[in-house]
């Protein structure tokens, strides 16, 4: 298995937070343009927005796992092998 550097899963992270900001942005301007928006409308960009929301908290919460596990494996290697 490989070992990928904590600082390439947190650029990882942070490209993905702003490619969904970058697509909000670009769904709420679409909206704008429209004026007025319908209930509809509103309706489903808030239920977009609580979507990605979810996402983003999974995501955190799997790079937080991903840093639990290294920080293990590290602790681990720093010990040594256990006593037989």
């Amino acid at each position: 298995m490989g070992f990928i550097p904590e600082w390439a899963i947190g650029g990882a992270v942070l490209i993905f937070a702003v490619a969904v900001a970058q697509i909000v942005v670009v769904k709420l301007r679409a909206s704008v343009r429209k004026l007025p928006a319908s209930d509809e409308e509103i309706g489903e960009l808030r239920q977009a927005l609580d979507a990605m929301q979810n996402r983003l908290g999974e995501v955190e919460e799997r790079l937080d796992f991903a840093e639990r596990l290294l920080a293990q494996s590290r602790g681990a290697d720093r010990l040594g092998p256990p006593p037989r």
